[in-house]
Parts: structure tokens; C-alpha cells; sequence
């Protein structure tokens, strides 16, 4: 291994053979293309017999993650290109060999997926007036600790390195070789360059081999003549900006997001599913992203104001006052807010957000109110002699009319209205539904029934029920008329037309009624696959409701196809169960109920049949008009 000299390192031989590397800076730039091609074409031409170069992925074990400018430069790390985001003071390039590396001009650092991955994906954002600055540490994976790294960039040039052994005369590719400390470049981009690549390959003494033991004179002379014989370990894609846009809000990366509890540092990008309403009570959430063009965080200190419309309550904590602004000169990104309804009534308010005078964005928070309105509605028949399960549908408005089904967390009760219902005439009473199904995490009831009473005899009644809001109000709701019945046993049947077309839906319904010919009950209903529907001429028979056909109320409908046949059919129903309850209830059996129907093409105006006997009947005619012109023929002569 050859000692350091003059900045450059090789053998005495090789350097007879290819002449001596420039010392400075000056001669490196007084030396022409031409010259520098000769010195190293022996080299040169047999190093692009050594092989392909390979792109490998940076190991996640020896990465040392990027981070934002402004932020100390990481420490230099094997098989890792990293960039030097320390912050510059002096306005020049510092190309220190520790973590005071610093770029000048360097406005953004990620990689292709938004984060700090150094790699093969690294992308930089650079002031056309700027430096960027980059370095590593050799290579890990090489066996030989003689190891190579070589710098290349496009649309630029390297202007400097530290622990540097050479450059190709563009000064587009630079070397460091025999690495015991960082290797540290400094490159500027061309004037007039809008993008600017640059790429790190390393590579063992043997990856540079012209015979069976290489000097490092000719490692270096190959790897700045090919640098892809070396392996590629970083690439770095760069934008040159005319001017910077760092720490400027961008509105499409930054943006306001429903969250469900408050935080002073959110990473919410997106809005959690399901929030944005709630009962008048509770409190609600948002999160506020603020990023720049390069989704960098704008950092605090500017002014960041939220403030909420019609009177609604805002503050950047988690506990709300009685202001409708909240202001801080102290935070930014993350930052969340609480939205509140002062009153019971409900409520619409819009958040606006805004940092430095930008609009950041708005967010429209809905508070339901204090249930205002009680309905009843859709009773089931009752069963006679049933003091529970007999339901009717319930639901609940507030003052603006929206629909509402809130438990608020237990408070409001439902009760039987005092003076209009007695659980005295006649067992009648009306109460909450123990199993109205709630969203838990909501207290919101989707679907409300209350449940009424059947006195042995009632076939008429009302029901009617009150609701308690937190605030004491009672709420009344109508006045809901009912009716009780006894187990069907006796059924019949009709169809919803007389007439069909060839292949139209025909609609059969069977109606199930007491002892006392009124609709049966509906909460024991008939077995629905005990009805057996049968059709003569029209196919299968029909034997059980489908989804949309089940029994209400004392009734259940069967829809099929007619089929293309014409004709008059006759349907028979027969409903088991009905007649068991019949027998069983000393009463006569219905047996079976038959019904008919007609399929006939009403577009058409004459019938097969009688388009027949028309060509018959004209078929007559012209022989009767044949044989009188015969015998009129006969009788001339």
C-alpha cells in the first residue's frame, strides 16, 4: 500500500508507465481531455474487459438516514451516500471530513416514497446558485479494505473532495481510494440544468484488476475511467430550483383532518372514517398538517388561528372555553384542535384554519340536538294475551328535523306518558325496546322500536311514550293507534291481476285471518315453507317466500314468471300450519284456497285460430266464384 503524497496515491511504476496524476486543483483544470485519455488508456482499455457493474439496494443495517436541511449532516456511514445538511453559515461549500458538511442552497432532502431512505432512490432539491455536498464511507461489503469509491454526476461538476485521488477531466467523475476516512465531494450543477444526477459506485482492488495484482494507481486510473465497474450503492436525483419554496406552505400537502381525540402532534394525512357529527354534549376533534412544497414541516412561529362559524366553541386543547377564535405563535404541524356545542340545540359550524394569514383549511363540524320529536309508527298486529313483544318503529327528530337515535350515554330514558297510557286498562303499556341496536362508541340507536301490550280481548288500543332529555325537557310522542288479534286460522289468496302477458311477474298474496275473521296476529306468524303455492302449466311449484316476500302483518307475497303459454291456469294454496291451528281450535280447516289466472298476448289482435278459418272461409269463397264463371262458360255454348 503506498503512502499518502501531494493528494494523490499510486506506484512508482505505474506512474513511469501513465505519467504523474496532477497535484493541484489549477493543473487538474489545465489538463486537456487528450492528455489525460493517454495517460490512462492502457488502464482504461483493460478495465472494460473486467466486467458489468451490479445495482444492489443500500443494506438497512448500515444506513444512516438522510435528514431535513437544517439538521445536523449524519455521520458517514459504509456503502451509504449521504447528503450534508448541517447548517451553512459561510456560504461556501464545507466538505469537512465529519458531521460539519454542509451544502449551500439545499432547500428539501427525501427519497422517491416522501421519506429518508438513503440509496438508489434519493431525490434533493438545490438552488441553481447552490452546492450540494455529499459522503460516505467507503465500502462494508468489499472484502479488501483497499476499497474504491468513485463520485459521478450529470448536468454538473465536482468542484472539490476531501481524501480525494483523482478526477477524469470533465471533472464528472472523482475517486477516492484506500478508504480510512469519509470521502467527501462538492458538486454544483451546470448553468441552465434544471435536474442534476449523482451516483456513487464501489468497488475492491480486484474490481479494477488489468493483471493478477493491481496497484492502486490502477484502481484509481480504471475507476475513474469506468466507474460502473464498481458496484452502485447510491444514486441521488436533483431539482434545480431557480428559487426556493422551503418552508412556504404548499396547500396540497397540508390540509385539516377529522380525528377522533386530541393531540399535539398528529400525523393524520387523511380524514378518520365516521367522525365529523355528534350529539349536542360531546366534543369533537381535527388535526392540522402544515407542509411545505417538499411535505417538510413548516416549522413554529408563525401566527396559527383556528375559528369555528355560528357560534361555535374552538381551542387548541383538548379543553374548550367559551371563544369561537383560539390563536398560538408556538405551534404548527400536528397541532390539534377541540370544536364544542355551547347549547342542546343542533348545530353546524366550519372550522377555518389558517398560518401566517394562508388558509391552511376548513372542516364542518355537525352537533345533533336534544331530541325535540317522538314519533311512533308501523305497528305489527299484536298478539292477544301478549304483554311483551307486540313493537311499533320509533324514532326521533331534534329542532332542525334530523334524525336522531341517541342514548346519550344512558341519561334520557324513554317512559309511558302519564294520563294517556295505564298499565291498568286492560294490561296496556307501552316501554323502551331492551334491545334497540346502538353503536356503542356513538350512542347512536340505528334502529328504535318500543315495545306495546295485547289485553286476552284487546282488538284495539293506542300506545304512546315520553322521552327525557339530560336538560329535563319531556318530550311526548303522538298518539299511536294499535290493533290485537288472535292465531290465523283461515286463509285466502289473489293475484294482483287477472290478466297476464306471456312472461310477466305475477304477484300472489295469501291472507292469514282469527277466529274472528280480522287479520291474524303477526307475531307467531305461519311457517313460511308450509305454504305451498302450486301452478298448473306454469312450471315448479312455488314453495317459499324469497328475501323480499317474507310474511307481514298477516300476509306474504310470491312473485314468479307467468311463462309464454296462453291459457287459464288455476293456482293452489295450502298453508299446514293454518289448518292445524284451525283443527286444533275446533274450527273448519281451510284446506286448500284455489285461484285462476289468464296469460294472453293483449298486443295482438287476431288469434292463430282465427286467422286460420279466414283463409278457409277465403279459400271457399274462390272456389264458389270458380265454379259459377264454369257454368256460365257451359251455358253460352
Amino acid at each position: 500500500m503506498c503512502a499518502r503524497g501531494d493528494g494523490i496515491r499510486g506506484s512508482k511504476d505505474l506512474r513511469a508507465e501513465i505519467g504523474k496524476f496532477p497535484n493541484s486543483t489549477n493543473e487538474r483544470k489545465q489538463m486537456s481531455t487528450k492528455t489525460m485519455k493517454q495517460r490512462i488508456a492502457v488502464v482504461a482499455v483493460s478495465a472494460l474487459t473486467a466486467g458489468l457493474f451490479s445495482v444492489v439496494s443500500t443494506p438497512s443495517a448500515n444506513a444512516a438516514l438522510n435528514v431535513a436541511p437544517g439538521t445536523t449532516t449524519p455521520a458517514a456511514a459504509k456503502d451509504v451516500m449521504n447528503v450534508a445538511t448541517t447548517t451553512n453559515t459561510t456560504g461556501s461549500a464545507v466538505i469537512t471530513a465529519d458531521t460539519t458538511a454542509s451544502s449551500v442552497g439545499l432547500i428539501n432532502v427525501s427519497d422517491i416514497s416522501g421519506g429518508l431512505q438513503p440509496g438508489t432512490t434519493q431525490t434533493a432539491v438545490l438552488l441553481s446558485t447552490g452546492t450540494l455536498v455529499v459522503t460516505t464511507l467507503g465500502s462494508a461489503t468489499d472484502a479488501d479494505t483497499n476499497s474504491t469509491v468513485a463520485y459521478t454526476v450529470e448536468n454538473g461538476v465536482i468542484s472539490g473532495m476531501t481524501s480525494g485521488d483523482g478526477f477524469n477531466s470533465a471533472r464528472t467523475v472523482g475517486v477516492c481510494q484506500d478508504i480510512a476516512d469519509e470521502c467527501v465531494a462538492s458538486i454544483t450543477p451546470n448553468a441552465g440544468a434544471t435536474t442534476m444526477t449523482v451516483r456513487m459506485y464501489n468497488g475492491a482492488l480486484a474490481t479494477y484488476a488489468t493483471d493478477g495484482s493491481p496497484t492502486d494507481a490502477e484502481a484509481i486510473a480504471a475507476a475513474i475511467a469506468t466507474p460502473t465497474l464498481g458496484t452502485l450503492r447510491g444514486q441521488l436525483t436533483v431539482t434545480i430550483a431557480a428559487s426556493s419554496t422551503a418552508g412556504t406552505i404548499a396547500a396540497a400537502k397540508s390540509g385539516v383532518y377529522f380525528v377522533s381525540a386530541y393531540t399535539a402532534s398528529s400525523t393524520a394525512t387523511s380524514d378518520t372514517a365516521g367522525l365529523g357529527s355528534a350529539n349536542a354534549v360531546s366534543k369533537q376533534y381535527g388535526a392540522i398538517r402544515i407542509r411545505d412544497a417538499y411535505s417538510t414541516a413548516v416549522a413554529a412561529g408563525g401566527l396559527l388561528q383556528v375559528s369555528a362559524t355560528n357560534g361555535g366553541l374552538v381551542a387548541l386543547a383538548d379543553s374548550v372555553g367559551t371563544a369561537s377564535t383560539a390563536f398560538s405563535t408556538s405551534v404548527a404541524d400536528g397541532q390539534g384542535f377541540a370544536v364544542a356545542n355551547p347549547t342542546n340545540n343542533p348545530l353546524s359550524t366550519t372550522v377555518t384554519v389558517t398560518y401566517n394569514g394562508t388558509v391552511i383549511g376548513t372542516k364542518t363540524f355537525a352537533f345533533w340536538g336534544e331530541v325535540a320529536k317522538v314519533t311512533l309508527s308501523e305497528p305489527v298486529i299484536g298478539k292477544q294475551g301478549v304483554t311483551t313483544g307486540n313493537t311499533a318503529k320509533l324514532s326521533l327528530q331534534d329542532a332542525a328535523g334530523n334524525a336522531i337515535y341517541n342514548d346519550y350515554s344512558g341519561a334520557s330514558t324513554f317512559t309511558p306518558a302519564s294520563g294517556l297510557i295505564s298499565a291498568a286498562a286492560s294490561g296496556r303499556t307501552t316501554t323502551l325496546d331492551t334491545t334497540p341496536a346502538i353503536n356503542t362508541s356513538t350512542g347512536v340507536i340505528t334502529g328504535g322500536k318500543v315495545k306495546f301490550s295485547c289485553g286476552a280481548t284487546t282488538t284495539s288500543s293506542t300506545a304512546q311514550v315520553q322521552y327525557v332529555n339530560n336538560s329535563g325537557t319531556v318530550i311526548t310522542s303522538n298518539l299511536l293507534p294499535i290493533t290485537c288479534a288472535g292465531t290465523a286460522v283461515s286463509f285466502k289468496a289473489s293475484y294482483d291481476k287477472a290478466v297476464y302477458a306471456p312472461g310477466e311477474i305475477a304477484k300472489l298474496t295469501v291472507s292469514f285471518f282469527d277466529a274472528k275473521g280480522n287479520p291474524a296476529q303477526a307475531i307467531d306468524n305461519p311457517t313460511a315453507t308450509a305454504i305451498v303455492a302450486s301452478t298448473s302449466g306454469l312450471g315448479s311449484a312455488v314453495v317459499a317466500p324469497a328475501a323480499n316476500e317474507t310474511i307481514t302483518n298477516g300476509t306474504v307475497s310470491y312473485q314468479y314468471p307467468v311463462g309464454v303459454n296462453e291459457g287459464s291456469f288455476v293456482n293452489t294454496v295450502v298453508a299446514a300450519t293454518v289448518n292445524t291451528a284451525a283443527t286444533a281450535a275446533n274450527l273448519t280447516a281451510t284446506d286448500a284456497v284455489t285461484v285462476s289466472l289468464t296469460v294472453k298476448n293483449s298486443s295482438a289482435t287476431v288469434t292463430n285460430a282465427e286467422v286460420l278459418k279466414s283463409i278457409v272461409a277465403l279459400i271457399a269463397s274462390i272456389n264458389k266464384q270458380i265454379q259459377a264463371l264454369q257454368a256460365l262458360i257451359l251455358k253460352k255454348k
